[in-house]
């Protein structure tokens, strides 16, 4: 029904706040899902190369990337992406943060002309040095991002970051190999540009401060590294209804797999993580003990682990780095896993991604190996920030970790397992307003509904724009909709139902499949029709009342004793909302206009639509009406409402569940 298609209530939200606008839909943070394709594999491409400032004139990059990156996708057709990295910057003062920005992802400059500093996070000392004033700080002098994101919970332009932050001058003396060790946590209110400077204190200062450590101050006496090394992260939505940012972290005294997760609850104003431990996230990010989360997949090290949320397929991945054997034989390759849920952490066994096996070798002039896959950051054109889709890019390090190194890229597939086809029910292939099969309109909304549908919940989001100018997506996480063999524009897709708008041409009957991931479905028809109109029904407490909403805006129409409804009286103006009324373009964003003729039809009243047109959003139209004065003297109730053009009339009943009549409460 219309709130499985998520057009249900925002009928009449259209009217009052545009939430029909086609580019303004919140970011597509995702609630954990349990309908899900599982991987086949997982492949990569030789190296790319990479244009990038790591060469004079000043200022320039010295050694990127240094850690994980986060992509930002345009925020219009014409902007650039925007990478957050990590890296030491030849003119650029002391600190690790760097913002890059790109328009074909194979060329990448510094962000200046968007506003962004060479470095936009600093620290108390240049990497090297050690000061006696910072001595307690934990980020004395090594303070890079691993993961940037929105906060959910906040206004546009509120970014959280995990970052690596070290201190190598226990007891006043450098030592680049060994320190303290703790994943940072820093906010930014625009967009990333500035963030809070060093806080001289062990545990930070507001909005700069260490969310995970083994020890909450640092040592006083050199030993080998010590503490929570930064990996990337993720932000996601709980099944609680909370919004958390996840961090994979690393712990270097511990056991293989060494790599860890954590999580903070976003929305207050000191983020507090809780780490993995025995299966719940039970123990306190300063101090507390914690488990791994995967089992072993090499005989070494694993370790730079990052999170991912697959859009088409609706599965969570975590890639990591495993290293096995030693001398001439020693390897290094990148292996994946996978999750139905990040509050169970159920992540399967790890397996190879193809081709990313390569030898690490010695070198004179690097204290560790070098190895071609460090760092390996996975993005997606089109899909969010930690997301991504079956295909994209790599992001990584070739070379030494504490030393010279390249940037570049390769690209990447995911395979899905075999993709069962989908199965359409027979009989609902329906107008989308009434749910009574057929009245398909060109231009209007239909739903259908079956099984094996989609692999995810949702609606499409400003993301799915990119690129497309006026035109309206026709694939949502690989499901498509062909209506007599051509392309529909699809708003809404889950395993059960999607919703799409009738295309352009659309005549007598409609044959339409539905097809997910390559796999196409049975088909099904309906009539078509030039007009078809159907009133969006608004379910409250089991009776159907139009979606509608009065003009001044203050209250939705329905029964009143409900907070936020009242029922209609003589003189009273509404605001109607349907879709199928006449024929519109399909698959572009719709032109206003107003469409004349129309009446109303309340009980046995009949009356002329004060106005009525096609609205700026998509399978959309609204009717103006007012409750004529002869029902201040009728009995007060619910009456039967229905609109019509040219003799066409909406059907008083609809398909809701259960079936009922629509109806207007009136009273006098």
């Amino acid at each position: 029904m219309i709130t499985r298609r998520y057009i249900a209530i925002a009928f009449c939200f259209a009217a009052l706040a545009g939430l029909f606008a086609l580019l303004d839909h919140p970011r597509p943070v995702r609630a954990q899902q349990t309908t899900h394709l599982q991987i086949a594999s997982i492949s990569v491409s030789a190296d790319q190369t990479l244009k990038y400032p790591n060469t004079a004139p000043t200022p320039y990059l010295q050694y990127f990337p240094d850690e994980h990156m986060t992509f930002f996708p345009p925020a219009s057709s014409s902007s650039p992406y925007v990478l957050f990295g990590a890296s030491a910057v030849a003119g650029g003062g002391n600190g690790q943060a760097v913002v890059l920005e790109s328009t074909d992802l194979r060329t990448f400059t510094f962000a200046t002309d968007l506003g962004y500093s060479p470095v936009v996070m600093t620290t108390p000392n240049p990497q090297g040095a050690c000061t006696p004033a910072f001595a307690n700080e934990f980020d004395e002098d090594y303070a890079a991002p691993g993961f940037v994101a929105q906060d959910p919970t906040l206004p546009a332009g509120n970014l959280v970051m995990l970052y690596e932050a070290e201190n190598h001058c226990v007891n006043g003396v450098y030592n680049s190999g060994d320190g303290y060790f703790s994943t940072g946590f820093a906010r930014s209110s625009d967009n990333g540009k500035t963030w809070p400077g060093p806080q001289n204190s062990p545990q930070g200062g507001p909005n700069r401060y260490p969310v995970l450590q083994t020890i909450s101050t640092p040592p006083t006496t050199l030993t080998a590294g010590v503490g929570n090394l930064a990996g990337a992260g993720l932000v996601d939505k709980s099944l609680d209804g909370n919004y958390y940012l996840h961090a994979t972290y690393q712990d270097p005294n511990t056991s293989e797999p060494q790599f860890r997760v954590a999580r903070g609850q976003l929305g207050q104003s000191t983020v507090s993580f809780m780490k993995w431990s025995n299966g719940s996230f039970s123990q306190p990010g300063i101090g507390g003990t914690d488990t791994p989360v995967v089992s072993k997949a090499c005989g070494g090290h694993h370790g730079q682990a990052s999170l991912y949320y697959v859009d088409d397929i609706s599965l969570y991945l975590l890639t990591f780095v495993c290293s096995s054997g030693s001398g001439a034989s020693a390897m290094e390759a990148w292996y994946y896993s996978t999750a139905t849920s990040l509050d169970l952490q159920d992540w399967s066994a790890p397996q190879l991604i193809q081709n990313s096996q390569f030898p690490t070798t010695a070198s004179s002039s690097c204290s560790v190996n070098l190895f071609d896959g460090s760092y390996p950051s996975f993005m997606s054109p089109g899909a969010d920030t930690g997301h991504i889709k079956l295909t994209g890019t790599v992001f990584l390090t070739n070379g030494c970790l504490l030393g010279a190194r390249t940037f570049v890229s390769r690209t990447f597939t995911i395979t899905p397992q075999p993709q069962p086809a989908p199965v359409l029910t027979s009989g609902s292939l329906a107008n989308g307003a009434t749910y009574v099969s057929g009245g398909l309109v060109p231009g209007s909304w239909a739903q259908v509904k079956g099984t094996g549908m989609a692999n995810v919940n949702r609606i499409w989001t400003g993301y799915d724009f990119l690129g497309l100018n006026n035109n309206l997506p026709t694939s949502l996480s690989g499901v498509q909709v062909m209506v007599n063999n051509t392309l529909a524009a699809v708003y809404y897709v889950s395993p059960t139902q999607v919703d799409f708008q009738v295309p352009t041409g659309i005549t007598g009957t409609a044959s339409v499949q539905v097809i997910n991931n390559g796999t196409i479905s049975n088909t099904l028809t309906a009539s078509a029709a030039a007009s078809a109109p159907g009133l969006f029904p608004n379910t409250v407490n089991g009776v159907n009342y139009p979606a509608a909403v009065y003009a001044s805006g203050q209250f939705f129409v329905g029964p009143s004793g409900v907070p936020g409804y009242l029922a209609a009286s003589p003189g009273y103006h509404i605001e109607l909302y349907a879709t199928g009324l006449v024929s519109e373009p399909g698959g572009v964003i719709p032109a206003a206009q107003s469409i004349n003729g129309v009446t109303v039809t309340i009980g046995s009243v009949t009356i002329p639509a004060d106005f009525a047109g096609q609205t700026p959003y998509v399978g959309e139209f609204q009717i103006n009406f007012t409750v004529p004065q002869q029902f201040a003297t009728m009995p007060a109730g619910n009456y039967p409402i229905s609109i019509s053009l040219n003799g066409v009339s909406s059907p008083t009943t609809v398909n809701s569940s259960p079936p009922g009549q629509l109806v207007l409460p009136v009273q006098p």
